[in-house]
């Protein structure tokens, strides 16, 4: 136990150092991980070690997918719903199917094989995409479709990998009997989480403080979990279902500080698992295997990116010509482009039985596309999305306001370098005036276009969080020693949480502070 416990801890510590690091310089935090993980693997730094797939099944995939769905915005995924189930129920058949044909005749895989590793590289990862989605404006409409899109296709190809791995174990597998299954899977999670998540939203308008709140979320995640594992329902659908219900009726009804602490704490969740992930996979592979597995990861990179096209532009199309419901082709070719891989992906094949037949190929494989389409596909994400013109920096008159800010900083440094010229007797007193009063008329010019509408909007911003914050702090402050009673604070702590949650809701974009 405290060699595992030391193992972990040093998980932790290289993950931890690393995600800091790499929000320093500006890299999504799980692009640094991965490259980090395959340096431990080629260096043999961490020693190589045994992981039980109950731990991943039963503790780590709840957590991620119900921290995304506590964030979803209910009213834009049902706003979208149409688009969001054409890709995430026959655009993930048509996406396994796909990659599953092209590893079958490319990997020489058995085909049963092969269709898990198809529901593997099915499931998308919304990370490094929602990472490009706050640095960009884009139509809330897309953001809406590519979040809830991964929501509930991690559902649907989380089941099949369930489905297809327990066919391979028993060696049974009959078409019928699979369908009827994957059915019984998802309506049952539907059902569990509608249940659950009604179940939860009430206590959670119950709940005394926010102490009890994250703790009573906490209970909700895992009895979900192994409630719908128990009846054989999707626990992944289920968890899902029950995090939007509980996300929505938590900003509804709930106090701010409870709603921020209870992000805060799941966020934070989240975030520690996928620095686990990212490391994790690394003690289960080995170099040697990563370099035999070459051609295979890049042959099912081709896998992934056909059956991705043909599920993204067939389902499209057919909506279209059925419904008359159009999906902007830039859009289709932004979820195309963004069919990047994560921490999911790698939980998920670590959480394959041992008896599974290819497991170790599989988890290297899945751990190579994961690399590439993370270094090849994250890293340039938001250039790709200005190129395609769907998104664009800041707000209009930003580029206008950048370029005032610039303007004004220039010439008030070269007034004062004027002012130290003509102290230091190197300028004449005519000389000076005259450029002095050039730079007078560039400040004049860049303080009137800063003193508009747009530029007081984003000063004012920045003033009005510092002084909120600063507000709070004190609150909390003289509640605790006292000199308020802890009712009075709370209630106006709980005014100035209501009001930096508007704030941070209707925030300036950060490329105009």
């Amino acid at each position: 136990m405290r060699e595992h416990l030391e193992s972990l801890l040093l998980v932790i510590a290289v993950g931890a150092t690393v995600a800091i690091g790499a929000k320093r310089i500006g890299v999504p935090y799980n692009v640094a991980l991965v490259v980090v993980g395959l340096l431990l693997v080629v260096l043999n730094v961490l020693p190589s070690t045994s992981m039980d797939p109950e731990l991943i099944l039963i503790a780590f995939l709840p957590v991620l997918v119900f921290e995304g769905a506590l964030f979803a915005d209910a009213d834009g995924l049902r706003a979208a719903s149409r688009p969001i189930l054409a890709l995430a129920v026959p655009g993930v058949a048509i996406s396994l199917l796909g990659t599953a044909a092209v590893a079958t005749y490319a990997l020489d895989l058995p085909f049963t094989v092969a269709l898990l590793l198809g529901a593997l590289l099915s499931i998308t990862d919304t990370v490094s995409v929602l990472l490009a989605f706050r640095s960009v404006r884009v139509p809330h409409r897309l953001a809406a479709i590519m979040e809830g899109e991964s929501l509930f296709n991690d559902g649907t190809a989380l089941v099949l990998v369930s489905l297809t791995s327990r066919a391979i174990v028993t060696s049974a597998f009959s078409t019928s009997e699979t369908a009827k299954a994957l059915g019984m899977a998802m309506l049952g999670g539907v059902g569990l989480g509608v249940l659950f998540g009604i179940m939860g939203a009430a206590v959670l308008r119950r709940a005394p403080d926010h102490l009890t709140a994250i703790l009573a979320s906490t209970v909700l995640v895992f009895a979900t979990s192994l409630i719908a594992e128990r009846v054989h329902a999707s626990p992944v659908i289920a968890v899902v279902v029950a995090g939007v219900i509980v996300g929505r009726a938590a900003r509804d009804a709930l106090e701010p500080s409870r709603v921020l602490a209870l992000q805060g704490f799941w966020e934070t969740s989240g975030f520690a698992l996928n620095v686990l992930i990212f490391l994790l996979v690394g003690l289960q592979i080995q170099a040697s295997m990563l370099i035999e597995e070459a051609t295979s990861i890049a042959l099912a990179l081709v896998a992934l990116h056909v059956g991705r096209a043909i599920a993204v532009y067939g389902c499209f199309a057919i909506m279209r010509a059925v419904s008359r419901e159009r999906v902007p082709m830039r859009w289709q070719h932004v979820m195309v482009i963004g069919n990047i891989k994560g921490a999911l992906s790698m939980a998920a094949v670590l959480s394959l039985p041992a008896t599974v037949p290819f497991r170790e190929r599989l988890i290297t494989i899945v751990f190579g596309v994961t690399f590439v389409t993370l270094m090849t596909q994250a890293l340039p994400f938001e250039r790709l999305l200005l190129l395609l013109k769907v998104a664009f920096r800041g707000a209009p008159g930003a580029e206008g306001l950048n370029h005032a800010k610039a303007t004004l900083i220039a010439a008030r440094r070269g007034q004062a370098e004027l002012d130290e010229l003509l102290a230091a007797g190197l300028v004449s007193r005519k000389e000076h005036a005259e450029r002095r009063a050039a730079f007078q008329v560039r400040v004049i010019k860049a303080e009137e276009a800063l003193r508009g509408p747009e530029g007081e909007a984003a000063r004012d911003h920045v003033v009005d969080l510092s002084l909120l914050n600063a507000q709070k702090a004190a609150l909390v402050d003289a509640a605790r020693r006292g000199l308020i009673d802890n009712e009075t604070a709370s209630a106006q702590v709980n005014d100035i949480d209501r009001t930096l949650m508007e704030m941070m809701h209707h925030a300036p974009d950060p490329h105009e502070q």
